[in-house]
């Protein structure tokens, strides 16, 4: 395995692998969001990444970063409630 990545640009691969934002990674790093940002994009171009989805990808494929745990996993996003629409034309009735 030859490193591609340095130790901090790992870092925020795999921060951004669990779902953190930018934000949240300069949080938990004591860094801006900005040099984030910057290190994320240093790490696609590395990888020969698109986005931060494939820069993931490549990394646990090339095991720079390991893969993500199911309890490390971002949430599912929940489904939209569909709200039933009511006839038209009537008022609405008030809330309570």
């Amino acid at each position: 395995m030859s490193n591609v990545l340095s130790p901090r640009l790992r870092q925020c691969l795999i921060l951004a692998s669990k779902g953190h934002t930018a934000v949240e990674i300069g949080f938990i790093l004591g860094l801006s969001y900005r040099t984030v940002n910057q290190y994320l994009s240093d790490a696609y171009k590395r990888l020969g990444a698109r986005n931060r989805m494939q820069a993931v990808a490549i990394a646990i494929q090339r095991g720079e970063i390991p893969p993500i745990a199911p309890e490390d996993a971002p949430p599912a996003p929940s489904p939209t409630p569909f709200i039933e629409p009511g006839p038209v034309g009537q008022p609405v009735p008030p809330c309570v």
